[in-house]
């Protein structure tokens, strides 16, 4: 005997036990906020394992299954002598096999799977002595029942209770724990099939418990007389998009309020079909609490399995312009920079940049505007102006002090399109900042697991964040007017809507002390939508009303406090002070910024259009303003043609109604200008005067100069059809 311990711990030295091949990958199982599975995903080799805890192992569950595995399971140390003798008594004298594994012994087989000859067997004792040596009772009997097959690709007691009862172990009853416990046996012949008497095979196994009086009378009584029936479903699979990312094993807790998340699901679908006739085919959405930035909902497209127009690829995620959706944190900076208040005017004119002309929507522009009506109305203009005069602490700045990913090129290679949402970004992203102008200022990103957590970092202060709010919150929409009813009795929400263009993509970011939505419809494709009834989507027709029944979901919201630092001051709201203020008006003004307005402010642009309009009569009507030597330094202004451009005409026509426009206004006080086309003589004008020179259908390369020697050139190509 001596000699045989001495043996086993030799061996036990030199052949260490290895049990890593019983913890295989698991399956994750996916909760919501308030602990409710809502996906269930396979292991990384395509199994379904859910773990079952020891805590987990109901008495029930091991008086059963001890009782058909191994009925002296608590007495031996791995091995039972007594069941190797009678399985060999048995085997020599009859034709069928038994045979004498104890659980242990199979755990041991767990580690190996080879085929069943004397010498594995030899080595399965062996190792069962050394899981005996190094593990409890009750972990040994976990390992089994983790490991046990149960037919298919389901491995372990608790995934059977799952997929073929749909119940976690703890909620089975006697029959149900009997019927498991007879599949790993023989997993493919006694798993859940069509036709399969389930309940025979329970039956037997239960009339086994009894005669060894495992089981009372009662509990028999009522295992024999319960039918059971194997409910096999699909696996969960509710947040499908969010779902790809979750990667780690075993039960993750998500942030998810499936209840809303589902509700939020239903709209997105709803709207998406609403929108067919416009050719839009795709929506997403998203919902953030802003205090703790969790996801509420996180809905990536209007339906995960539709195949035809890309129901998998994730909304919230896919670049997207963002329109005119942050506009607001260029005002916000605007505010904090002192270049604006409120009510303080601004210029609504035509812009030139490098051949670049940026247009309104309505294509129309308005000249004088409020701060709060430029943003209101989501004036491009404006927008593009501000951002130029922050310089340094631009839109493009703002959003790299955030490490907005999507942001991978330089602020040249953007340039003003960046303001009007020329670039790609996430939804979840623009979330993310419109939850920041909830925060007062304060970015996060979001999460959508309950125990991960963010730096924070303070981007814009509280009294910009509040002004916008109330601004973004109280902007006039006459388009409401046609759905009123997704407006009317609705919380207080600060939104802003966004369409890029070509109408490929319609948003609209929304947000209260409480929550940030964001809504997206579009096409995956990146086709644009077209027009229906010669209307064509925009994000404040398409999205809004979404985002609007979204924050009905959500109940009663509060609104923002003012902060003591912002007053009411007397301002000069003139967009640019020329001599005596034109008019002064009572504005909120935040305490210790003081009000500045750049000379480039008064671009060449909005000099042109204060002399197109009479404002001033010429240049030299502000000879006494600080900026005056400045302003007399720009360049010509060529308002037309538009520099880069091509024109294209009619070959048919007659050379007279082939003409080019040309227009151009000079800072001198002189008046007088000089067209210079290619190479011929000069053209003598007026600044600002409108004549019409035809042109050949080639390159052209057009100066306008003025009396102090000052020369704009653009090139034009002109083109005969």
């Amino acid at each position: 005997m001596l000699s045989l311990l001495l043996i086993f711990i030799l061996l036990n030295f030199l052949y260490p036990l290895d049990t890593q091949r019983l913890y295989k990958p698991k399956s994750t199982l996916i909760y919501d906020r308030n602990h409710q599975l809502i996906t269930v995903k396979l292991s990384s080799d395509e199994y379904l394992r859910i773990p079952l805890e020891e805590d987990e192992i109901t008495a029930n569950i091991k008086h059963i299954v001890l009782g058909y595995e191994d009925q002296y399971f608590e007495q031996h140390f791995g091995v039972n002598p007594l069941a190797i003798i009678r399985a060999l008594w048995f085997n020599l004298s009859n034709q069928h096999k038994i045979g004498a594994s104890t659980i242990t012994m199979q755990v041991a087989r767990m580690m190996h799977h080879k085929p069943r000859t004397l010498g594995q067997k030899l080595i399965e004792i062996f190792q069962a002595l050394q899981l005996e040596l190094n593990y409890s009772k009750d972990e040994i009997l976990a390992l089994y029942l983790n490991n046990a097959p149960y037919g298919g690709n389901i491995e372990g007691f608790a995934s059977a209770s799952f997929r073929y009862f749909n119940l976690p172990p703890s909620s089975l009853s006697v029959s149900q724990i009997a019927y498991l416990t007879t599949i790993p046996k023989n997993p493919n012949h006694n798993r859940p099939k069509a036709k399969r008497d389930i309940n025979s095979i329970k039956n037997r196994l239960l009339d086994r418990l009894y005669s060894l009086e495992l089981l009372s009378t009662q509990q028999y009584q009522q295992a024999k007389e319960e039918t059971i029936n194997a409910k096999i479903e699909a696996l969960p699979n509710k947040i499908p998009h969010l779902a790809n990312y979750i990667n780690q094993e075993g039960k993750v807790y998500t942030t998810i309020d499936i209840a809303l998340h589902n509700k939020v699901q239903t709209l997105v679908n709803s709207q998406v079909q609403a929108l067919k006739k416009f050719g839009i085919h795709n929506g997403a959405a998203i919902v953030i609490d802003n205090k703790t930035m969790k996801v509420l909902a996180y809905v990536g497209s209007q339906d995960f399995h539709d195949k035809k127009y890309g129901g998998e690829n994730d909304g919230l995620q896919a670049l997207i312009s963002p329109g005119s959706t942050l506009k607001p944190f260029i005002y916000a900076r605007a505010l904090e920079q002192g270049l604006i208040t409120p009510l303080k005017k601004l210029y609504d004119v035509p812009l030139f940049i490098d051949g670049y002309k940026p247009t309104n929507y309505s294509k129309e522009y308005l000249g004088e505007v409020t701060a709060t009506e430029a943003l209101q109305y989501s004036l491009n203009i404006p927008a593009v102006e501000l951002d130029r005069l922050l310089q340094k602490e631009s839109l493009y700045e703002l959003l790299k002090e955030m490490n907005i990913r999507s942001l991978t090129k330089t602020k040249a290679y953007y340039g003003s399109a960046l303001s009007l949402g020329g670039w790609g970004l996430p939804l979840k992203n623009s979330a993310e900042l419109f939850a920041m102008l909830a925060n007062g200022g304060v970015y996060q990103t979001s999460s959508y697991l309950l125990d991960n957590n963010h730096s924070s970092q303070k981007v814009l202060s509280h009294e910009a964040t509040y002004l916008i709010s109330n601004i973004l919150a109280n902007a006039p929409r006459k388009e409401f007017s046609s759905s009123w009813e997704f407006v009317k009795n609705m919380p207080k929400v600060a939104f802003k809507t966004g369409t890029s263009a070509h109408a490929k993509d319609m948003l609209t970011m929304g947000y209260t002390p409480e929550y940030t939505v964001g809504v997206w419809f579009g096409n995956f494709s990146g086709k644009a939508s077209n027009s229906f009834n010669n209307t064509y989507a925009t994000g404040l027709q398409s999205a809004s009303p979404t985002l609007f029944k979204i924050f009905k979901l959500l109940g009663q919201q509060s609104w923002f406090k003012r902060p003591k630092t912002i007053t009411k001051q007397s301002i000069c709201q003139d967009a640019i002070q020329v001599g005596k203020c034109e008019k002064v008006v009572t504005d909120d003004v935040v305490k210790n910024i003081k009000l500045k307005t750049p000379c480039s402010a008064m671009r060449a642009e909005v000099l042109s259009y204060l002399i197109e309009n009479q404002t001033i009569d010429s240049i030299a009507k502000l000879s006494e303003h600080r900026c005056y030597n400045e302003w007399t330094n720009y360049k010509p202004l060529i308002t037309n043609p538009i520099h880069n451009k091509v024109y294209t005409y009619n070959r048919l026509l007659p050379n007279v109604l082939k003409k080019t426009k040309l227009q151009c206004y000079s800072f001198e006080a002189n008046s007088t200008i000089y067209w210079l086309i290619d190479n011929n003589a000069p053209i003598v004008s007026k600044s600002g005067e409108v004549m019409f020179h035809y042109l050949d259908p080639t390159k052209h390369h057009i100066s306008c100069l003025d009396e102090g020697a000052k020369q704009r050139t653009i090139h034009i190509f002109n083109k005969e059809l």
